[in-house]
């Protein structure tokens, strides 16, 4: 008996793509900006650029489930 192919993946949109480059690289600049503050001392510094970290923590969820 033959097994018929797996069908074929839907095709990611174009915006969710860009989406999710942009995300990531704000998310890593910010994640290691905090982190650089945070060894410097500066924590009124820090604690904002932890805070974009998360924010855009978050928009990546919600684009990968905009996506699924």
């Amino acid at each position: 008996m033959e097994d018929s192919p797996p069908p074929p993946e839907p095709e990611v949109p174009f915006y969710i793509i860009i989406a999710r480059i942009l995300i990531v690289s704000v998310m890593s600049f910010a994640g290691a900006a905090a982190i650089f503050f945070f060894v410097g001392g500066v924590w009124q510094v820090g604690l904002p650029a932890l805070g974009l970290c998360l924010v855009f923590m978050g928009l990546m969820f919600l684009v990968e489930r905009a996506a699924a």
